[in-house]
């Protein structure tokens, strides 16, 4: 049970911290925007892989002008791409298993 609250306590002070958080999130969306390029070099379904480039890009560009505006948008176009991705994974998931054999 201390163990849990020690832990609690200390995710608790990352999250408060915005320069942390922060700067998690830029590298995150790096690392978003290197899978998107690496996805973006096979010849199948490259337009999902193009369109969450797009997305990250779009992020940085909010996260590094601190535009609360564009920060907004980024947020209503993640919820968009979310409900995108969750679509065309159930539309094209037998396709892909079949490629895959």
């Amino acid at each position: 049970m201390l163990c849990c609250s020690v832990w609690r306590a200390e995710t608790t002070a990352w999250c408060e911290s915005y320069d942390t958080v922060q700067t998690c999130a830029i590298v995150l969306l790096y690392l978003q925007v290197l899978c998107a390029l690496i996805g973006s070099l096979g010849a199948l379904y490259t337009g999902i892989v193009l369109a969450n480039l797009v997305l990250a890009l779009f992020a940085l560009i909010a996260i590094e002008s601190g535009s609360q505006t564009l920060g907004r948008a980024y947020a209503g176009l993640l919820a968009f791409a979310l409900l995108l991705d969750i679509i065309w994974f159930i539309l094209f998931t037998s396709e892909i298993w079949w490629v895959l054999w």
